[in-house]
Parts: C-alpha cells; sequence; structure tokens
C-alpha cells in the first residue's frame, strides 16, 4: 500500500509543472471542480411521497390503525404568549370533513369544509363561504387531515417531494400536495423521526407547527399546535383530550343556517330566467380569454398556453371564434390573414343558413321538450339535497347560497339526472333578480358513459361558472373553469383543465355585414 501511495503521488508530482505560477494555474481548475463536486456527485436522491408519507403513517400508529378511525374530536387549551385565552375544538370526518371552533370570552371563529364547500364565520358573526384558491386548498386540507394521509392517491390528490429542509430542529423531508384545480399544500415530515412537523398553506397564509407528540389510545397525537396566521402571531393550541369513532353528524361541517329561506320558490323564478339569459348572449360579440394548463402526476403545471379570441354568436345557438393572440403575441402577417378569411367565411356561410338554422332549432327544441322535459336548473337542482340556506356577500352584491349534494334514494329519470346525482357543490343566487351569480360542482362518483366502453369520467372532474349583471341590465357569463379526468376507451387517461374569462361584451345588429372584424378590439369602456 505504500508502494502505491508513494508512487501516486509521484506520478501526482510530476504530472504538474515545477514553476509555482503555472502549478497554481493548473490546480485551479481543479480545486474548483472539487468545491462543486459534493453538490452534484454525492447529493442523496429524494424518496418518493409515497415513501415519505408511508414512513409517516406507520411511525403514528401503522395503516390499519389509523384507517380504522373513522371520526375523531380534539379539545385544546388555546394560548397566546403562554397564557391561556380559551379552549377550541376540532373535529374530522372520513373520508374530506373537518371543522375548527376557537372559543374566546369575547366570541368564536369557526371554519369548516366538506366535499361541497369552506366555509368561516369571525369575531363578528359573519359567515363567508370561501372560493377559488382558499376554498380549493381548504377543501385539500380537510381531506388530508381527515384520512391521516391514509391512500391520498385514491382521493385522486397529486403528490411530489420538493426538497430536504434541514433548517430546523430536525431534518425533514418537503412533500407538496396538489389536487388539479390548482389547490396546494406543503407538508414537512421529519427524516429521523417521521412525524408531521409543518403545514404551510400559502392561499390563506397559514403555517401549522406540530410537536410533543404522544400516545392517544393506539395512535401518535401531537400535543402542540402553533398556529401562525398571516401578520396576526401566533395562538398556541395544547391537547387536552381526544375521541375516536364517536359517529360525528355529517351535518356538523355543513356552513351553518343564518335562516329559513324559500329555496323551492327561489329555483321557479330561476327557471323562468334561465332561457332568456341563454338567448341574450346571442345579443352580443365579446372577447373570450382561454387559458389551458397541462398537469402531470405530480401536480406540476407543464405547459400553459393562453388564447384570446374574438367571439360572434350566429343563428343556430353557436359561436365563430376569432383567434387574435397566443401567449401574449397578436397574430400577424399570413396568418392573421388566414384567420381573418376563415372567420368571414363562416359567418357568411351561417347568414345564408339563417332560416334554416332556425327551424332546426325549433325542432330541436321541441323533441327536448319531449324526451327529456328540457331539463333546467331547478330539474338539476332536483335530483340533490338542498342544504345551509344563508345569505352573503358576493362581488359586491347580496346573495342567498346554499350547498347541495346527491339526494338518496332519488332515482335519475335520464342522462343528464344520472350525471347530477354524483354533484356536490355551492349556488350562490341574487334573490333580488333572481339569477345564477356563481355555481360550483364536482363530481363525487365515477360517471360511465356507454357501461365505461366508450369514456369513464373520474370522481374529482369539477366545473365552475360565474356570470355578472352588465350596465344594461342583463346578467351575462364572466368566467368558467372546467377540471376533466377522464379515460376515453381503452386509450391513455385525459386531462384537461381550461379556464374561460368572458369580457367587452357589445350588442350586435343581425345581419353578417353589421359584423365588425378588428384586428383589435374595442377596450371595454369603464
Amino acid at each position: 500500500m505504500k508502494t502505491f501511495n508513494h508512487s501516486a503521488s509521484a506520478y501526482a508530482r510530476a504530472a504538474l509543472p515545477a514553476n509555482p505560477r503555472r502549478r497554481a494555474a493548473r490546480l485551479l481548475p481543479l480545486i474548483i471542480f472539487a468545491l462543486f463536486l459534493p453538490a452534484s456527485i454525492f447529493a442523496q436522491k429524494l424518496p418518493s411521497p409515497e415513501k415519505v408519507v408511508g414512513n409517516y403513517v406507520k411511525a403514528i400508529g401503522g395503516k390499519k390503525r389509523v384507517a380504522a378511525l373513522t371520526d375523531a374530536r380534539y379539545e385544546w387549551t388555546v394560548m397566546l404568549k403562554e397564557q391561556a385565552i380559551g379552549r377550541a375544538v376540532t373535529e374530522v370526518k372520513a373520508p374530506a370533513s373537518a371543522r375548527l371552533d376557537l372559543i374566546f370570552q369575547n366570541g368564536e371563529i369557526q371554519e369548516g369544509a366538506n366535499s361541497s364547500s369552506a366555509w368561516m364565520r369571525g369575531l363578528d358573526g359573519k359567515l363567508r363561504t370561501l372560493t377559488d384558491a382558499e376554498a380549493h386548498t381548504a377543501k385539500l386540507l380537510a381531506l388530508l387531515d381527515a384520512s391521516h394521509l391514509v391512500d391520498y392517491k385514491k382521493q385522486n390528490v397529486l403528490a411530489r417531494t420538493l426538497n430536504l429542509d434541514q433548517s430546523g430542529t430536525e431534518p425533514a423531508y418537503v412533500v407538496e400536495f396538489a389536487m388539479r384545480n390548482g389547490a396546494r399544500l406543503r407538508y414537512w415530515l421529519g427524516a429521523r423521526s417521521y412525524l408531521l412537523l409543518k403545514i404551510r398553506d400559502e392561499a390563506r397564509a397559514i403555517t401549522l407547527r406540530f410537536s410533543d407528540y404522544r400516545a392517544e389510545g393506539d395512535v401518535l397525537q401531537p400535543h402542540r399546535v402553533e398556529r401562525e396566521l398571516g401578520m396576526t402571531g401566533a395562538l398556541t393550541l395544547t391537547l387536552n383530550s381526544v375521541r375516536y369513532n364517536i359517529g360525528i353528524a355529517s351535518s356538523r361541517f355543513d356552513p351553518p343556517v343564518s335562516e329559513t329561506l324559500d329555496i323551492n320558490a327561489l329555483l321557479k323564478e330561476l327557471d323562468k330566467n334561465q332561457e332568456q339569459i341563454d338567448e341574450r348572449v346571442g345579443d352580443y360579440t365579446f372577447l373570450e380569454k382561454s387559458t389551458e394548463r397541462q398537469i402531470n402526476g405530480k401536480g406540476e403545471m407543464t405547459k400553459e398556453t393562453i388564447r384570446v379570441y374574438e367571439v360572434y354568436p350566429v343563428p343556430g345557438e353557436r359561436f365563430v371564434r376569432k383567434l387574435i393572440s397566443e401567449n401574449g403575441v397578436a397574430l400577424t402577417g399570413e396568418r392573421a390573414a388566414k384567420e381573418q378569411k376563415r372567420v368571414g367565411e363562416e359567418l357568411e356561410k351561417a347568414e345564408r343558413e339563417r332560416v334554416k338554422a332556425a327551424e332546426k332549432r325549433a325542432r330541436d327544441r321541441e323533441k327536448n321538450k319531449k324526451e327529456t322535459d328540457d331539463p333546467g336548473i331547478s330539474d338539476f337542482l332536483r335530483t340533490a339535497e338542498l342544504v345551509s340556506p344563508r345569505r352573503e356577500r358576493l362581488r359586491d352584491r347580496e346573495t342567498i347560497v346554499f350547498d347541495f349534494r346527491p339526494r338518496a334514494g332519488y332515482k335519475p329519470k335520464n342522462d343528464m339526472e344520472s350525471i347530477a346525482q354524483k354533484l356536490t357543490g355551492i349556488i350562490w343566487i341574487d334573490p333580488v333578480e333572481k339569477q345564477v351569480v356563481r355555481l360550483e360542482a364536482r363530481l363525487t362518483d365515477s360517471y360511465k358513459v356507454g357501461g365505461g366502453l366508450l369514456a369513464s369520467i373520474r370522481p374529482g372532474t369539477a366545473f365552475t361558472f360565474e356570470q355578472q349583471r352588465m350596465e344594461d341590465g342583463v346578467w351575462l357569463p364572466v368566467f368558467t373553469q372546467v377540471n376533466v379526468s377522464a379515460k376515453i376507451m381503452i386509450f391513455k387517461g385525459m386531462e384537461i383543465n381550461i379556464t374561460q374569462e368572458f369580457s367587452n361584451y357589445k350588442r350586435f345588429k343581425s345581419n353578417v355585414e353589421d359584423y365588425k372584424l378588428s384586428d383589435k378590439p374595442e377596450p371595454k369602456k369603464p
């Protein structure tokens, strides 16, 4: 061994120049390479999220014991700067419901989420149903809390291991959980203890820290939770007791009922307005901004395409769209000319076939009335159980809000009702103008087309629709979002994530000559 080392060192000396300056110049690249070598060569490969979560479930009691927890109620003491200021109760119920009650001398703060909605009520007593990112993230947190991370993939939750964070008291793997609707949560799970140390909710600016794990029954539970909310400081919750499988009612997680409302009468008024709304959209040209995202199995957005269209209604409840920009770049030159020509030809064709289109539309309506009784909003909601009617403000308008979920025992009469019976969600209604302000719906069970041979739409598929009152008093759509997860025949699964925003509504006359195919849309008047 000595001979080998001596020979190797002698060879190294011989390979370097005798001149010190030249030797330093020759060694410099080697030194720089050596400095970066540990990070590039010896970096530890991150474990999969399945491995990290599996270790966590095993550490707190094992999958069999944890999965047996169908519900749980936790009672806490609430502390601020180590001084008791109130108490708290947290409840969870599988598969996806959670509730928090903070009780102080000057009032209560309540938060809840289930598969239909997410809501909160502050010290002022005002109830607010969460929307968009806040709602998506609150529902995801409720799902993960209620399941204790067991079989999260079966709930269509995506996950990826981001990094190993060594800034805390214990190195922790950071796992990001996500849904295709954009909901994201980050969990810090100890690399040594395997226990949950922290959760970060960026949408609501909430950080939860967990410590002092001790056994409660057959499962380890954190006895100290620090809750940081934005810039308001941190509350500390210390655990007093836990009770498992006590039969908590599902209604416990519904938004509180503010008053008794005649929802059925309201729905009848909505039904009268529905056809008028569909026809009024055909009186306007408008801009459509369409954003399509591709999301992989880890919840990462791999591609985003943004297109802006001018949209022209034509007879027969159809629309012709003219592409004017893509990913922020306006169409120019030959491509713009081709698009202009294509749209002009389609509009001229629609004008020539106006009479035939009107006759076909009348025949189709009559056929639908005979075959399906032309289902409207009220027919759609008849398949559902309506719960928690309440009054809230949304987009500066007073609304009546209620959740809907599948009505037990209802037998669907047609395909539309078969789909509707698998939906859960929320609807906001303007009680004065009898219009839908916002509608959210999510598929709770798979829906098979042709017995699954043609297509199978997976649970978690969701749709959001919103409309506003225009200056002339007409209500028109302003926003839709669709998240579809499906398998088409024997082919690979299909994932669709599309957001559409509608603006610059302008009335038009009935003749094709009145269409203005401008290269640049007129700005919306203030």
